[in-house]
């Protein structure tokens, strides 16, 4: 097993079996995030991308909340002005490495959401492979509403996701989507009542972590890429994939299983 972080003061991270559950432990602050929050989060999803045990992440959130996004109480306030450029310097190695490291993880991703999903808080969801979110829960981008503009990956997911008019919609007006509403648009991937939201969530972290682990990561680095490739270097890139893929112990599991009539019993390698 891979070394993942020491403890991180509200974060909670188990691993239960296959499965490493993520949980942002704030309630008090709506599961709100701090430094140690992000930069232990980055390390968590780059060592679990690498841990050949891990079949599916998992990430909720304690209480009644998912995320309202980064704690800005921690911002600001005593101490000497910033030299101009802080924020965005500050950024190159804070939340701007936490989406592409979501992204580019090839173990499977999927975000419980109930409550609020703020700011960075909804964007680690939308990152995300698999969004499941109560009917109720609230998607929303509070950047111009506060009179500043888009972070953590907020303006490039959210058009790729539901299309440009209504990313205008979320981020211009500041248009605080429901859970039903998100799922209607195709901006995550289903929405339940509150009270099945575990038990749907259980049972989609459970179907990924029975799948062949390899042949979805680099299924995802298809999906992802497609958007910014021509189609020549794309199907060299699924060329390469399905070599990678074929010479997995999963693929000849599911030869195996063809031939003797019965269903794979996939191990993720």
């Amino acid at each position: 097993m891979k070394s993942y972080p020491a403890a991180i003061d509200g974060l909670v991270v188990e691993h239960n079996g296959g499965v490493l559950a993520v949980r942002f432990d704030r309630p008090d602050r709506r599961n709100a995030l701090t430094d140690d929050i992000v930069l232990g989060l980055i390390d968590i999803v780059d060592a679990a991308s690498s841990d050949e045990s891990m079949r599916v992440i998992h990430i909720t959130g304690t209480g009644e909340h998912f995320c309202s996004g980064f704690d800005l109480s921690l911002r600001g306030g005593g101490g000497d002005k910033p030299r101009a450029g802080a924020t965005q310097r500050q950024m190159r190695w804070h939340i701007n490495r936490l989406v592409p490291a979501i992204q580019q993880c090839q173990t499977p991703i999927v975000a419980s959401v109930k409550g609020w999903a703020i700011g960075l808080g909804m964007n680690i969801a939308l990152a995300s492979d698999f969004v499941v979110a109560a009917d109720d829960a609230r998607f929303w981008a509070p950047f111009v509403d506060s009179a500043f503009t888009p972070d953590s990956g907020g303006s490039w997911l959210i058009p790729r996701l539901v299309g440009i008019a209504r990313a205008k919609e979320m981020i211009l007006l500041g248009r605080k989507v429901s859970g039903k509403d998100a799922s209607d648009w195709g901006l995550i991937h289903s929405a339940v009542p509150n009270s099945e939201l575990d038990d749907a969530a259980a049972a989609l972290v459970a179907e990924l972590a029975d799948r062949p682990t390899v042949a979805l990561g680099l299924a995802k680095q298809l999906i992802h890429g497609a958007p910014t490739s021509e189609l020549e270097p794309h199907l060299a890139q699924e060329g390469l994939a399905l070599e990678l893929s074929s010479r997995s112990e999963d693929f000849h599991e599911s030869s195996r299983a063809r031939r003797e009539s019965r269903d794979p019993d996939f191990t993720g390698r």
